[in-house]
Formats: structure tokens, sequence, C-alpha cells
């Protein structure tokens, strides 16, 4: 029964490869706005050609002390992923791009919820993404 809904898209592995929070002693406590940005690149392994490496980096409330913000963080993490019986290079970018993405960016949400609380300030969680918008604001 579950051969038919196993995916193409295979997720092997996440690394976490640079992490930093610097806290802004100066801040001036006040509400603010979640900020954060995401940049992504997709690496395909040229010795084999099914399996990818996807690179998410997120920066939340960049350039905290001139903007304000409470800290600044950053995290970047590698995912190595396995497509299955995909050869269509334009369907192999969309699983890198969309799928991919969408399966790395809770660990990413997980790892700012859990280091913010670590650091004994209230935890903060980043809301959910709509990883296609993402892509078309990218691309405009």
């Amino acid at each position: 029964m579950t051969d038919n809904l196993e995916s193409e898209l295979k997720f092997i592995n996440y690394t976490v490869n640079d992490l930093v929070y610097k806290i802004n002693y100066n801040f001036d406590e006040q509400d603010v706005e979640v900020d954060f940005s995401i940049k992504r690149k997709i690496d395909f392994l040229d010795d084999e050609k099914n399996k990818m490496l996807v690179h998410l980096t997120v920066s939340v409330f960049e350039d905290a002390e001139e903007n304000n913000y409470p800290f600044s963080l950053t995290i970047d993490i590698t995912g190595v992923f396995e497509l299955k019986n995909v050869d269509d290079e334009v369907e192999r970018k969309k699983y890198a791009e969309v799928n991919a993405v969408a399966i790395l960016f809770p660990y990413i949400r997980s790892l700012i919820s859990t280091i913010t609380a670590n650091v004994n300030i209230p935890p903060l969680i980043l809301p959910p993404i709509n990883i296609v918008k993402l892509i078309e604001n990218e691309e405009e």
C-alpha cells in the first residue's frame, strides 16, 4: 500500500554548517516585527546525478544594532537529498527548489526556537512560509 505513496524525493540528512548569534545590548525594549531572510543554493552532484545538496541560510534580525533589534541570528544548513526515477531536468529542479526547501525549512525554524530559548530570551518561532511564493518573489 505505501509503495504508491512514496515520494521520488528522499531526504537523507542535514548538517548545520554555521550558526551565529549576537545579542544587541543596546536594544531599546520595544515590540518588533520578525524580520528574516532566506537564501538557498542547490548543487546537483556531478558524480551522482540523483543526489543533490540543498543549502539554506536564514538570517533573523540582520543589522540588529542599526535596526534596534534584540539580537541577530544566522543559521546555515545543508540537506542531502536523493531523487528516484526523475530524469527530466525541469522536474529535478522543481523537486530541489520547492520540495527540498520545504522539507528543510522546519528544521531551521526548530533550531531558531531552540537557540533563542536556550540563550535565555523568549523563544522566537518563525512563521511557516509558502516556498512557491518565495521562489516567485526571487524571480521578480
